[in-house]
């Protein structure tokens, strides 16, 4: 009897091991997902109490976003980016319409599948808040409503059956569209990241590419990673500029240019202890590692004006337990994303370019 219990259980497991690894491959129904996976977990969620319905999962485990997918998530492996469009988001009667356009931006690590020149769009993932689902009225693509799975126990928005090929993929707009009354009527409530700002990934036919990094409207702000790295006092100095572009990408974008205010990284919670202190251009700060609602490390109070931007210089200096970019950030892939804010209030809106940025 021992024996037929265990071999049933170990099927059983087979069986659960394997729906896990073709939900991505198929996306499931969220009935399917709630059978095998009854509880979200927790991921990285940027979100604050008061933007909107919350989720209602109480797990404490960890999903990677996009979540149950075995694909490469670095967004510099691929060309494409998903850019939120301010020039045909707006508002209809009863309804507020957010526009994101696929944009190709040329460029990739050629080593990687991913940038073979062959890989087009076949869907998208949001990461959203799942209290938010009947907020949701439609969804367009190229100006064309489409269905779309809005997973409540993932916390996941998908656009399927996109079908756009390597050369056809630029410039895809996909609009969300949220009910004006509704408890999350606006994209800062439906996002978990936040600020307007939405987590996304973007898959090939194969789901094998799911290039993964959070919009951000365009900007002639931007930060690299100095390959300059050394070690004072047993600690690695890691340093990265602010550079300005000569155009903005989105011209009609209201943070083309802003007041430099806050640099922060999206790191891993448990790198807390291995960050000593910050400089702000050779001026010593003390540590400032955010845990709660999402893991972070903030550079605040830069306070410089576009004019005087240029070459700005934050340098991290850490312990040995989380001393390289890949240690330190939250993809561990040797990539960290930065984001560089505009003060709150100072304009019409909260301004974050982001940039992928490695040694």
């Amino acid at each position: 009897m021992m024996m037929r219990t265990s071999r049933a259980l170990l099927a059983s497991a087979a069986l659960a091991l394997l729906a896990a690894a073709v939900l991505c491959a198929s996306p499931a129904s969220a009935a399917q997902e709630t059978d095998f996976f009854g509880l979200r977990g927790s991921r990285h969620l940027l979100q604050a109490k008061k933007r909107g319905p919350s989720s209602t999962s109480s797990s404490t485990s960890k999903l990677l976003f996009p979540p149950l997918c075995n694909c490469e998530r670095t967004a510099r492996k691929s060309p494409f980016r998903l850019a939120l469009d301010d020039t045909t988001s707006g508002t209809e009667p009863g309804l507020r319409r957010y526009c994101f356009r696929v944009d190709d931006i040329g460029t990739c690590d050629p080593t990687s599948k991913c940038c073979d020149g062959k890989q087009g769009v076949q869907k998208v993932e949001f990461d959203v808040v799942g209290g938010c689902k009947d907020s949701m009225r439609k969804v367009t693509v190229d100006g064309k409503q489409v269905p779309y799975e809005y997973n409540t126990n993932l916390n996941v928005l998908r656009v399927t059956g996109l079908g756009r090929t390597a050369e056809g993929a630029d410039g895809t707009q996909i609009c969300l569209f949220l009910s004006a009354s509704a408890p999350c009527s606006r994209l800062n409530q439906l996002c978990t990241a936040g600020s307007g700002l939405c987590k996304y990934a973007i898959f090939n036919k194969d789901n094998d590419c799911c290039p993964c990094q959070r919009n951000a409207a365009g900007s002639r702000l931007f930060t690299t990673a100095s390959k300059n790295v050394t070690t004072v006092n047993g600690l690695t100095r890691i340093c990265f500029n602010v550079g300005l572009k000569d155009v903005c990408s989105q011209p009609k974008s209201k943070c083309c240019q802003f007041e430099l205010y806050k640099m922060e990284f999206e790191v891993d919670g448990t790198c807390q202890d291995a960050l000593a202190y910050t400089e702000l251009n050779g001026v010593r700060k003390p540590p400032f590692f955010q845990t709660s609602p999402f893991p972070a490390i903030k550079v605040t109070n830069i306070d410089k004006a576009l004019s005087a931007v240029e070459d700005t210089e934050v340098c991290l200096y850490l312990r040995p337990q989380c001393n390289s970019l890949k240690k330190l950030c939250a993809f561990h892939d040797g990539t960290c994303t930065v984001g560089l804010f505009n003060k709150p209030g100072t304009g019409p809106l909260n301004c974050c370019p982001l940039s992928s940025v490695s040694l």
